[in-house]
């Protein structure tokens, strides 16, 4: 378990613990009965409000580090494949959670969607990895198949992602996006 998921179970908990004093100041617990079922309302409580921050209301928080990265961007990639260097315009939508990445890329010729993906925190930066896998359109599936791919973003600079990538069909390739939504 990673240093970021450890600090949160550990201050889910503390918001547990929170509300079940104010839960007992509120109404004070006369039985067992009493006491089990504020328990109930308690984890029920809490469950709601760490499922609601880690989907959408981390992004609202000052003190989180994590880098806001969704939204839709457009850019260049640059590729190499067997000697040859091409560039291509690409569009690019990532979908965020405070535990979760997604990223698709649209070309002319492919799709590629996320298999999984992190934001690895590497000398006080945030850098994007991610590995995907390509659905080309069928006019290209012969010259351009489906692949497997990683891909490393540098997320330093404000509103653009720069950075490498290399495919299963050794190219590799640069590509540089800037923020529009």
């Amino acid at each position: 378990m990673d240093n970021k998921t450890k600090k949160f179970i550990t201050q889910g908990l503390w918001v547990a613990l929170v509300l079940f004093v104010i839960r007992y100041l509120i109404c004070n617990f006369n039985s067992l009965y009493d006491f089990i079922g504020a328990a109930g309302e308690v984890i029920s409580v809490t469950i709601i409000i760490i499922g609601l921050y880690s989907r959408f209301l981390w992004q609202y928080n000052p003190f989180e580090k994590t880098p806001k990265l969704m939204g839709t961007y457009n850019g260049v990639i640059e590729y190499n494949f067997s000697g040859i260097v091409e560039q291509k315009d690409i569009s690019v939508t990532i979908k965020q959670s405070l535990f979760s990445i997604k990223v698709q890329i649209t070309t002319n010729e492919i799709t590629s969607n996320t298999i999984i993906g992190n934001l690895v925190e590497e000398n006080d930066e945030y850098i994007l990895y991610y590995t995907y896998i390509t659905n080309p359109k069928s006019k290209y599936s012969k010259e351009n198949p489906i692949q497997y791919g990683t891909c490393r973003l540098l997320t330093n600079t404000k509103n653009k992602l720069i950075g490498t990538y290399w495919t299963s069909r050794k190219t590799i390739g640069d590509i540089e996006l800037k923020k529009i939504i």
